[in-house]
């Protein structure tokens, strides 16, 4: 029976799962290879090595939390900006509950895993942090103007803060089983309203 030797999209579906759940060091090629139903030779036909797949399947969780959750989500002005952070970390609480809150948050795994010795993975999560930080500033701006959130709110250091406790959140969900530590932080929002 010949293996189908085709589909980079396969591979980085088949990669991407498995750096999610078992880490990107620990993660063979040889499982990647089994894990996508590809030959071997095609995995390095799009992929030189390790390091440029992981950093393929980085930029292709980026493109998609970008598309879905910060520009789909965290931009839309359409919605009043309140509604626009529940929404995102609605999405942020059922993902890690499909996981059943074992995989934690991809880019949280992999900036814990690679980004003190591996300046490319580091640049790329450092960008895709700060543009997640943008986006939650400028959601709080438009609810700042709108009358939902405090009028004294420093925006740019609350976006900081609110990034890193999701992802904190997101690191105690693992840990603990649960996705408590995620509602809790959603729970807080109520602290930027306006009285």
């Amino acid at each position: 029976m010949r293996r189908d030797c085709g589909n980079r999209e396969r591979i980085l579906e088949a990669a991407g799962r498995l750096f999610h759940e078992r880490g990107f060091q620990p993660t063979s090629l040889d499982e990647i290879v089994a894990a996508s139903g590809v030959c071997r030779s095609n995995l390095y036909y799009h992929f030189a090595s390790k390091e440029e797949l992981g950093l393929a399947v980085l930029d292709h969780l980026v493109e998609r939390f970008d598309a879905h959750l910060v520009e789909g989500t965290l931009r839309d002005e359409g919605r009043p900006a309140r509604q626009r952070l529940e929404q995102f970390l609605a999405a942020i609480t059922d993902g890690l509950e499909a996981g059943a809150c074992r995989r934690g948050c991809p880019f949280g795994n992999l900036a814990a895993e690679l980004a003190g010795d591996h300046p490319k993975f580091r640049e790329r999560l450092s960008g895709l942090f700060q543009r997640w930080e943008d986006a939650v500033a400028a959601c709080l701006r438009d609810g700042v103007r709108g009358g939902e959130f405090r009028p004294d709110l420093d925006v740019d250091r609350v976006a900081t803060a609110l990034v890193s406790q999701f992802e904190g959140a997101a690191l105690l969900s693992k840990t603990y089983g649960h996705v408590g530590p995620v509602r809790a932080a959603r729970a807080t929002l109520i602290l930027l309203e306006s009285r």
